[in-house]
């Protein structure tokens, strides 16, 4: 029998009215309110309003028939039961039906078995997809304020050198994060991260690393190499079930050196103020975080000049060095506007990528004027 808790009205629309009113009798027969409509049209417009969780359709009538009413409901309403009438036995109607996703089929002439049983598994379906669909919508709110809440641990600090930054999630939370802090002397201190995987274990293993990383760095400690090594010691210790690449970078503003240690990280490169070409700023380890706890982070130091720019990425932005978006980047004119000029040109690209549907990774980025 059908759930006696859910008794929803049933849209009937079929243009022989003897069908419709045999129909409404058995079906008022089951406890259910019955509106019937022999204009495939006017039938359409009332669904439109009233969102009929199931519908009785005839497969054959005339100006719009069943085989093209089901696609208009089902495109107002996934969720919605259509149920297709029909006094024929052709298997191609039944192939076209199934294509447009309609629920049954209901064979001419009636019989109040098959009606009822066809009603119940239509409500019982019905009731599975609106459930699914209450989940899924608080799901989406959950990761909207996850998102949210990432996005506030990860704003750029106020610095006497022009930076920009940031973080696209291939899906809400993203994997792949920054945090840039400045300490006296003209100092800076980036991390960037890509944590093994997407969504919200791999957005809330990013605001561990951005709170850790910034302990280390406020007890003093502004080595690079020995942050990678503290951020893997607690990736293999308290997570143990994710990796992580990383760069670690300090830039003396003052003395025109940049310290960086990298861990699987892509290799940043650096924009001189007077060279077109970028520099790769390549170091040999390539060892990811969070597989070895005895590894260590070497170090490597470079002289810098003032008016150069620093690009850090995650592999979601720029897959290689080689890469377009890097001669696009290299010919920007190289003035007082430059670093604006080349993030204008990073957004051009983002924004493409997030018009064609071609995002297929976070992406994560940090632009910074030495």
């Amino acid at each position: 029998m059908p759930d006696n808790s859910f008794k929803p009205e049933i849209l009937i629309i079929d243009d022989d009215s003897e069908i419709c009113e045999t129909l409404e009798l058995l079906i008022n027969g089951l406890g259910f309110y019955v509106r019937y409509f022999t204009n495939s049209a006017q039938g359409l417009e009332y669904f439109e309003r009233e969102l009929n969780p199931i519908v009785f359709l005839d497969v054959n009538m005339p100006h719009m028939s069943g085989l093209e009413l089901l696609p208009k409901i089902k495109n107002i309403d996934a969720k919605t039961q259509v149920l297709m009438m029909t006094g024929e036995r052709d298997i191609q109607t039944v192939v076209s039906s199934l294509y447009h996703r309609a629920t049954d089929f209901i064979l001419k002439p009636f019989d109040i078995k098959s009606v009822e049983s066809a009603i119940s598994r239509s409500i019982e379906y019905y009731g599975f997809l609106k459930e699914k669909e209450s989940q899924e919508e608080a799901l989406t709110r959950d990761l909207r304020l996850a998102s949210r809440i990432q996005s506030k641990t990860m704003t750029l600090p106020k610095l006497d050198h022009r930076i920009y930054g940031e973080i696209i999630p291939y899906n809400f939370v993203s994997g792949d994060f920054y945090q840039v802090m400045a300490f006296e002397n003209d100092q800076t201190l980036l991390l960037l991260g890509d944590i093994e995987g997407h969504g919200v274990t791999s957005g809330l293993i990013s605001i561990l690393m951005t709170t850790i990383h910034k302990e280390i760095a406020r007890s003093g400690v502004f080595s690079p190499g020995t942050i990678l090594t503290r951020l893997n010691h607690e990736l293999c210790h308290e997570i143990g079930t994710h990796s992580m690449t990383a760069i670690s970078i300090l830039i003396d503003h003052k003395s025109h050196i940049i310290r960086y240690a990298r861990g699987g990280y892509p290799f940043p490169l650096l924009f001189k103020k007077q060279s077109e070409l970028p520099e790769v700023l390549q170091e040999n380890s390539g060892q990811l975080l969070g597989i070895l706890d005895s590894i260590t982070f070497s170090e490597k130091e470079i002289s810098v000049g003032t008016g150069d720019i620093l690009l850090a990425y995650s592999d979601g932005l720029l897959g290689s060095t080689s890469h377009p978006l890097v001669q696009t980047l290299s010919q920007v004119k190289r003035d007082e506007n430059r670093i604006t000029g080349m993030k204008e040109e990073i957004t051009k690209f983002t924004n493409f990528l997030k018009s064609s549907s071609k995002v297929q990774d976070d992406i994560g980025y940090i632009l910074l004027e030495i």
